[in-house]
């Protein structure tokens, strides 16, 4: 198990997929069901967001994923 932050890091990177703005676009034009999440806080999306983005602040993440993605199989794509 990782244990330095930079390890955690790299060992998240290896699993989780990564996606440019035109990978997100090609997906939604496409009408694939995706849910995006912005998970900064208030004030930065409120700054600008993508359209389609649900807000979900990351400290408010665990405590309210349940009721914003009820399906555990849509794809998420966090921002």
């Amino acid at each position: 198990m990782p244990t330095t932050l930079e390890a955690m890091v790299a060992a998240a990177k290896a699993v989780v997929p990564s996606l440019t703005a035109n990978d997100v676009q090609t997906k939604l034009q496409a009408g694939e069901s995706v849910i995006i999440l912005d998970v900064r806080e208030q004030a930065e999306y409120e700054q600008g967001h993508i359209a389609q983005a649900t807000l979900l602040p990351r400290g408010l993440l665990e405590f309210r994923i349940g009721a914003v993605v009820p399906d555990t199989s849509t794809t998420l794509i966090l921002h």
